[in-house]
Protein backbone atom coordinates (compact mmCIF):
# COMPACT_ATOMS: atom_id res chain seq x y z
CA UNK A 1 0.00 0.00 0.00
CA UNK A 2 1.10 3.58 -0.63
CA UNK A 3 1.79 5.56 2.51
CA UNK A 4 -0.82 7.54 4.42
CA UNK A 5 -2.13 10.39 2.34
CA UNK A 6 -1.44 14.07 2.62
CA UNK A 7 -4.22 16.51 1.91
CA UNK A 8 -4.73 19.84 0.22
CA UNK A 9 -7.77 22.06 0.59
CA UNK A 10 -9.61 22.94 -2.62
CA UNK A 11 -12.64 25.18 -2.06
CA UNK A 12 -12.77 24.00 1.57
CA UNK A 13 -12.72 20.31 0.62
CA UNK A 14 -9.76 17.96 1.30
CA UNK A 15 -8.08 16.47 -1.76
CA UNK A 16 -5.88 13.55 -0.72
CA UNK A 17 -2.66 12.47 -2.37
CA UNK A 18 0.66 10.76 -1.81
CA UNK A 19 4.03 12.25 -2.72
CA UNK A 20 7.04 9.97 -3.24
CA UNK A 21 10.51 10.44 -4.67
CA UNK A 22 12.46 13.35 -6.08
CA UNK A 23 13.13 14.73 -9.54
CA UNK A 24 10.82 15.60 -12.41
CA UNK A 25 7.20 15.41 -11.27
CA UNK A 26 4.85 12.69 -12.51
CA UNK A 27 1.18 13.17 -11.61
CA UNK A 28 -0.94 10.00 -11.62
CA UNK A 29 -4.74 10.12 -11.98
CA UNK A 30 -6.75 6.93 -11.54
CA UNK A 31 -9.99 6.03 -13.30
CA UNK A 32 -13.58 5.67 -12.13
CA UNK A 33 -14.16 3.45 -9.05
CA UNK A 34 -10.41 3.10 -8.36
CA UNK A 35 -8.12 5.20 -6.16
CA UNK A 36 -4.46 6.17 -5.90
CA UNK A 37 -3.52 2.70 -4.62
CA UNK A 38 -3.80 1.20 -8.11
CA UNK A 39 -0.53 3.00 -8.92
CA UNK A 40 1.44 1.30 -6.16
CA UNK A 41 3.74 -0.64 -8.51
CA UNK A 42 4.30 2.37 -10.76
CA UNK A 43 5.02 4.77 -7.89
CA UNK A 44 7.40 2.25 -6.28
CA UNK A 45 9.31 1.92 -9.55
CA UNK A 46 9.23 5.47 -10.89
CA UNK A 47 9.92 7.18 -7.55
CA UNK A 48 13.49 5.90 -7.76
CA UNK A 49 14.07 8.66 -10.34
CA UNK A 50 10.96 10.86 -10.32
CA UNK A 51 8.71 12.63 -7.84
CA UNK A 52 5.40 10.79 -8.09
CA UNK A 53 2.18 12.46 -6.94
CA UNK A 54 -0.78 10.07 -6.94
CA UNK A 55 -4.15 11.72 -6.27
CA UNK A 56 -7.45 10.37 -4.94
CA UNK A 57 -10.03 12.03 -7.20
CA UNK A 58 -13.23 13.39 -5.63
CA UNK A 59 -15.43 10.65 -4.19
CA UNK A 60 -12.62 8.08 -4.38
CA UNK A 61 -10.25 6.75 -1.73
CA UNK A 62 -9.68 9.30 1.03
CA UNK A 63 -11.11 12.23 -0.99
CA UNK A 64 -14.60 11.59 0.34
CA UNK A 65 -16.19 14.91 -0.58
CA UNK A 66 -16.33 17.27 -3.55
CA UNK A 67 -16.44 21.08 -3.82
CA UNK A 68 -20.05 22.21 -4.07
CA UNK A 69 -19.66 24.13 -7.32
CA UNK A 70 -17.98 21.29 -9.26
CA UNK A 71 -19.91 20.79 -12.51
CA UNK A 72 -17.67 18.77 -14.84
CA UNK A 73 -14.20 17.38 -15.49
CA UNK A 74 -12.98 20.80 -16.62
CA UNK A 75 -13.60 21.99 -13.07
CA UNK A 76 -11.80 18.93 -11.68
CA UNK A 77 -8.80 19.68 -13.90
CA UNK A 78 -8.80 23.23 -12.53
CA UNK A 79 -8.83 21.87 -8.98
CA UNK A 80 -5.79 19.70 -9.65
CA UNK A 81 -4.00 22.57 -11.38
CA UNK A 82 -4.69 24.74 -8.32
CA UNK A 83 -3.38 22.02 -6.02
CA UNK A 84 -0.16 21.65 -8.03
CA UNK A 85 0.33 25.42 -7.98
CA UNK A 86 -0.23 25.46 -4.22
CA UNK A 87 2.60 22.95 -3.70
CA UNK A 88 4.77 24.92 -6.13
CA UNK A 89 4.95 22.44 -9.03
CA UNK A 90 6.06 24.46 -12.04
CA UNK A 91 5.79 21.69 -14.65
CA UNK A 92 4.95 18.02 -14.68
CA UNK A 93 4.33 14.84 -16.61
CA UNK A 94 0.86 13.35 -16.26
CA UNK A 95 -0.50 9.81 -16.46
CA UNK A 96 -4.24 9.28 -16.68
CA UNK A 97 -6.20 6.05 -16.50
CA UNK A 98 -9.80 5.90 -17.72
CA UNK A 99 -11.57 9.13 -16.78
CA UNK A 100 -8.28 10.23 -15.21
CA UNK A 101 -6.98 10.53 -18.78
CA UNK A 102 -9.94 12.74 -19.69
CA UNK A 103 -9.01 14.99 -16.76
CA UNK A 104 -5.35 14.87 -17.85
CA UNK A 105 -6.38 15.96 -21.36
CA UNK A 106 -8.28 18.90 -19.86
CA UNK A 107 -5.12 19.83 -17.93
CA UNK A 108 -3.11 19.83 -21.15
CA UNK A 109 -5.64 22.27 -22.62
CA UNK A 110 -5.66 24.32 -19.42
CA UNK A 111 -1.88 24.45 -18.85
CA UNK A 112 -0.11 23.56 -22.12
CA UNK A 113 3.15 25.18 -21.04
CA UNK A 114 3.26 23.22 -17.77
CA UNK A 115 2.44 19.67 -18.94
CA UNK A 116 5.62 18.06 -20.28
CA UNK A 117 4.10 14.78 -21.50
CA UNK A 118 0.85 12.82 -21.44
CA UNK A 119 0.20 9.11 -20.97
CA UNK A 120 -3.35 7.81 -21.47
CA UNK A 121 -3.97 4.28 -20.25
CA UNK A 122 -7.18 2.45 -21.19
CA UNK A 123 -8.99 5.67 -21.92
CA UNK A 124 -11.07 7.53 -24.48
CA UNK A 125 -11.37 11.31 -24.42
CA UNK A 126 -14.26 11.58 -26.87
CA UNK A 127 -17.95 11.34 -26.04
CA UNK A 128 -18.88 8.16 -24.19
CA UNK A 129 -20.76 5.82 -26.57
CA UNK A 130 -24.50 5.79 -25.86
CA UNK A 131 -24.58 2.07 -25.13
CA UNK A 132 -22.03 2.61 -22.37
CA UNK A 133 -23.93 5.60 -20.96
CA UNK A 134 -27.06 3.48 -20.61
CA UNK A 135 -25.16 0.72 -18.79
CA UNK A 136 -23.29 3.08 -16.49
CA UNK A 137 -26.43 5.08 -15.71
CA UNK A 138 -28.04 1.88 -14.47
CA UNK A 139 -25.13 1.48 -12.06
CA UNK A 140 -25.57 5.04 -10.82
CA UNK A 141 -29.31 4.53 -10.40
CA UNK A 142 -28.63 1.58 -8.09
CA UNK A 143 -26.07 3.61 -6.12
CA UNK A 144 -28.40 6.58 -5.80
CA UNK A 145 -31.32 4.42 -4.68
CA UNK A 146 -29.45 2.24 -2.16
CA UNK A 147 -26.73 4.71 -1.03
CA UNK A 148 -24.32 1.76 -1.11
CA UNK A 149 -22.50 -0.30 -3.71
CA UNK A 150 -24.30 -3.60 -3.46
CA UNK A 151 -22.43 -6.87 -3.64
CA UNK A 152 -24.05 -7.60 -7.01
CA UNK A 153 -23.04 -4.25 -8.47
CA UNK A 154 -19.53 -4.50 -6.98
CA UNK A 155 -19.05 -7.91 -8.59
CA UNK A 156 -20.33 -6.62 -11.94
CA UNK A 157 -17.99 -3.64 -11.96
CA UNK A 158 -15.00 -5.60 -10.70
CA UNK A 159 -15.37 -8.35 -13.29
CA UNK A 160 -15.29 -5.74 -16.06
CA UNK A 161 -12.13 -4.14 -14.68
CA UNK A 162 -9.92 -7.10 -15.57
CA UNK A 163 -8.96 -9.06 -18.68
CA UNK A 164 -11.82 -10.64 -20.54
CA UNK A 165 -12.07 -14.40 -20.20
CA UNK A 166 -9.04 -14.86 -17.96
CA UNK A 167 -9.20 -12.56 -14.95
CA UNK A 168 -7.19 -13.03 -11.80
CA UNK A 169 -10.02 -13.92 -9.41
CA UNK A 170 -8.06 -12.75 -6.37
CA UNK A 171 -7.72 -9.28 -7.94
CA UNK A 172 -11.40 -9.25 -8.90
CA UNK A 173 -12.51 -10.20 -5.39
CA UNK A 174 -10.16 -7.69 -3.78
CA UNK A 175 -11.48 -4.86 -5.97
CA UNK A 176 -15.06 -5.92 -5.32
CA UNK A 177 -14.55 -5.84 -1.56
CA UNK A 178 -13.07 -2.35 -1.77
CA UNK A 179 -16.22 -1.14 -3.54
CA UNK A 180 -18.55 -2.78 -1.04
CA UNK A 181 -16.73 -1.06 1.84
CA UNK A 182 -17.35 2.46 0.52
CA UNK A 183 -19.61 4.07 3.11
CA UNK A 184 -23.09 5.49 2.55
CA UNK A 185 -21.91 9.10 2.89
CA UNK A 186 -19.28 8.73 0.18
CA UNK A 187 -21.38 6.79 -2.34
CA UNK A 188 -23.46 9.85 -3.41
CA UNK A 189 -20.25 11.83 -3.96
CA UNK A 190 -18.80 9.00 -6.02
CA UNK A 191 -22.04 8.83 -8.02
CA UNK A 192 -21.93 12.58 -8.68
CA UNK A 193 -18.34 12.39 -9.87
CA UNK A 194 -19.14 9.33 -12.00
CA UNK A 195 -21.94 11.24 -13.73
CA UNK A 196 -19.42 13.95 -14.72
CA UNK A 197 -16.98 11.30 -15.98
CA UNK A 198 -19.57 9.42 -18.02
CA UNK A 199 -21.16 12.50 -19.59
CA UNK A 200 -17.89 14.31 -20.26
CA UNK A 201 -17.35 16.62 -23.19
CA UNK A 202 -15.69 15.53 -26.44
CA UNK A 203 -12.06 16.57 -26.05
CA UNK A 204 -11.18 14.80 -29.31
CA UNK A 205 -12.35 17.94 -31.08
CA UNK A 206 -9.49 19.85 -29.45
CA UNK A 207 -6.53 17.47 -29.74
CA UNK A 208 -4.95 19.50 -32.54
CA UNK A 209 -3.83 21.72 -29.65
CA UNK A 210 -1.79 18.84 -28.18
CA UNK A 211 1.86 19.48 -29.02
CA UNK A 212 3.50 17.39 -26.31
CA UNK A 213 4.90 13.83 -26.27
CA UNK A 214 1.95 11.47 -25.87
CA UNK A 215 1.70 7.74 -25.24
CA UNK A 216 -1.55 5.81 -25.61
CA UNK A 217 -1.74 2.35 -23.99
CA UNK A 218 -4.64 -0.09 -24.34
CA UNK A 219 -5.13 -3.53 -22.87
CA UNK A 220 -6.25 -5.80 -25.69
CA UNK A 221 -8.59 -7.72 -23.35
CA UNK A 222 -10.15 -4.53 -21.98
CA UNK A 223 -13.91 -4.84 -21.42
CA UNK A 224 -14.57 -1.12 -20.89
CA UNK A 225 -12.54 0.52 -23.66
CA UNK A 226 -11.81 -0.63 -27.19
CA UNK A 227 -8.69 -0.96 -29.31
CA UNK A 228 -10.46 1.11 -31.97
CA UNK A 229 -10.68 4.04 -29.55
CA UNK A 230 -6.93 3.83 -28.97
CA UNK A 231 -6.34 4.08 -32.72
CA UNK A 232 -8.65 7.09 -32.96
CA UNK A 233 -6.77 8.94 -30.24
CA UNK A 234 -3.28 8.09 -31.41
CA UNK A 235 -4.15 8.94 -35.03
CA UNK A 236 -5.62 12.33 -34.11
CA UNK A 237 -2.85 13.41 -31.71
CA UNK A 238 0.17 14.52 -33.69
CA UNK A 239 3.19 12.32 -32.96
CA UNK A 240 1.44 10.11 -30.40
CA UNK A 241 2.79 6.62 -29.79
CA UNK A 242 0.45 3.65 -29.37
CA UNK A 243 1.04 0.41 -27.51
CA UNK A 244 -1.31 -2.58 -27.32
CA UNK A 245 -0.81 -4.67 -24.19
CA UNK A 246 -1.67 -8.31 -24.84
CA UNK A 247 -3.64 -10.14 -22.16
CA UNK A 248 -4.40 -7.01 -20.15
CA UNK A 249 -7.72 -5.51 -19.12
CA UNK A 250 -8.79 -2.12 -17.81
CA UNK A 251 -6.62 -2.23 -14.67
CA UNK A 252 -3.51 -3.15 -16.64
CA UNK A 253 -1.26 -1.39 -14.14
CA UNK A 254 -2.34 -3.98 -11.57
CA UNK A 255 -2.50 -6.99 -13.91
CA UNK A 256 0.79 -6.34 -15.71
CA UNK A 257 2.75 -3.88 -13.55
CA UNK A 258 6.20 -4.77 -14.91
CA UNK A 259 5.11 -4.21 -18.51
CA UNK A 260 3.50 -0.88 -17.67
CA UNK A 261 6.58 0.21 -15.72
CA UNK A 262 8.84 -0.62 -18.67
CA UNK A 263 6.62 1.31 -21.10
CA UNK A 264 6.60 4.36 -18.82
CA UNK A 265 10.34 4.24 -18.14
CA UNK A 266 11.16 3.97 -21.85
CA UNK A 267 8.74 6.78 -22.68
CA UNK A 268 10.27 9.16 -20.14
CA UNK A 269 13.81 8.29 -21.17
CA UNK A 270 12.95 9.47 -24.68
CA UNK A 271 11.87 12.93 -23.49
Amino acid sequence: MLSNSKQALIEQQPLHYTDHGQGDVVVLLHGLFADRQIWQAQVTHLSQHYRCIAIDLWGHGDSKFIPAKTRNLVDVASHIAQFLADIEIAEYHIIGHGCGAAIAAEMVLLQPSKVKSLVMLNAFIGFEPEVNCVKYQQWLDVMNQTKIITEELANTISTLMFAKGKPDHNLVNQFSQQLIKIDSQQVPVLSRFAHMAIYKRDTMELVEQFTLPTLVIIGVENQLRTVLESYLMSDDIDGASLHHLAGAGHLAMVEQPAQINTLLENFYQQQ
